[in-house]
């Protein structure tokens, strides 16, 4: 058991020495990018799913995009809607020339939607660039997330999904601290340290070549971002984290919402390991297994065979992460208060959840897919969110 105790407090000092170097890394700057001289030829493609609340935001914030109309077009995929998506989604693509929307009859999965939007578009577009219908990319966003592109060797951007909400509770506290730490913290610190940081959903673009390279984005995936990300770079190429490509993003504020969306990131992430190739990668694909490693550790602490200080091992570094993360993001005080309030409580449900999603995924268990309308999730209106200012 001693062998096992330390075996794991090797495995934690590994996770805490990447988030310290993290922390360290995200307050760098890489060096600037290439010149765009070419603005390239841009597809925008939205997958989505009965989303009638969140549509008509995300449809105004594209016509609001700052690009060259001749050298964008936009693909709407409705994935058998069975609300008012579908309409909404007609009645604004007829007004619009540069807007194809495809209907299917039966329900595909975002990943697969988006390789029909691929194979849809009219001519070949150098550049995917990919929504979700609960974002509202700001108008300026979609050039700053294209010009990582003048570098040949980039291959897939990721930009900042800044997190908001209508109502503050504890889950949505959290998880606006977990975006920021996740994207102001360890995206931030690979950009910096060139180390490929991985896409997240929607808000990001891929070069359409090497999306074909690649053999397209894996229909059936939980987590077709990372997946692409990781094969992506396993392949010779580069991605990129530009903070500067901003777009609104609804976090969870429901237990449930919450709970779903955590077991369909970790069985995604545990997908993603066919495309592991080197040390970072694998910790990718590890997603939450470091919280797994913390319940073991402290089990062996309570059963006498570590010292109650190992535990400082994981929570220094954690700390250093989270303040990093607040302060960089600068949110109001009100959230900040709430956030440090609930953090003790709501890190052990983190756990509890990472715990319980890795046991999904392991035993293969099936991931319940939840319309957020009818898991008490309020999409929050952009005109009367929190600012939370970045």
């Amino acid at each position: 058991m001693r062998i096992a105790a330390d075996v794991l407090i090797g495995i934690l000092v590994l996770f805490s020495a990447r988030r310290l170097l993290w922390v360290m890394a995200s307050w760098l700057r890489r060096c600037a990018s290439t010149e765009m001289d070419r603005w390239p030829e841009v597809l925008i493609a939205v997958a989505f799913r009965n989303e009638q609340d969140s549509l008509p935001r995300l449809l105004s914030s594209l016509d609001a995009l700052k690009y060259d109309a001749e050298r964008l077009s936009i693909c709407l995929v409705d994935d058998a809607s069975t609300d008012a998506s579908t309409d909404l989604a007609v009645t604004w693509a007829r007004e619009r020339a540069h807007v194809l929307l495809i209907i299917l009859d039966e329900n595909v999965g975002k990943a697969e939607a988006l390789n029909r939007a691929l194979a849809s578009a009219a001519g070949r577009p150098e550049v995917l660039v990919v929504y979700d219908a609960d974002q509202c990319p700001c108008p300026d966003s979609l050039r700053q997330l294209i010009e990582p592109f003048a570098d040949s060797r980039t291959e897939a951007v990721c930009g900042y999904r800044r997190p908001v909400y209508r109502k503050l509770n504890a889950i949505v506290a959290y998880a606006c601290l977990e975006a920021w730490t996740h994207q102001l913290v360890n995206l931030a610190a690979k950009e910096a340290l060139g180390l490929d940081p991985p896409t997240m959903g929607g808000n990001c673009a891929y070069r359409r070549s090497a999306v074909e390279r690649i053999g397209g984005f894996p229909a059936g995936s939980f987590s077709e971002d990372t997946e692409v990300s990781l094969a992506l770079a396993g392949s010779g190429g580069r991605t990129r984290f530009v903070r500067d490509a901003v777009a609104d993003h609804a976090v969870a504020d429901s237990f449930r919402h919450y709970l779903n969306q955590r077991f369909r990131w970790s069985r995604g992430l545990m997908a993603s390991r066919r495309h592991v190739r080197g040390l970072e990668a694998a910790f990718v694909a590890a997603g939450y297994l470091d919280r797994v490693v913390l319940l073991l550790v402290a089990a062996c602490i309570l059963g006498g065979y570590l010292s109650p200080w190992w535990l400082l091992v994981y929570v220094v570094p954690a700390l250093a992460a989270v303040v990093t993360a607040v302060v960089k993001a600068r949110p109001e005080l009100r959230l900040v208060c709430t956030m440090f309030a609930i953090l003790p409580l709501m890190f052990v449900v983190d756990v509890s959840v990472s715990v319980v999603a890795a046991l999904h995924g392991v035993t293969g268990r099936r991931t319940r897919w939840m319309d957020r309308r009818s898991g008490g999730s309020s999409t929050p209106d952009v005109n009367v969110q929190h600012d939370l200012r970045s």
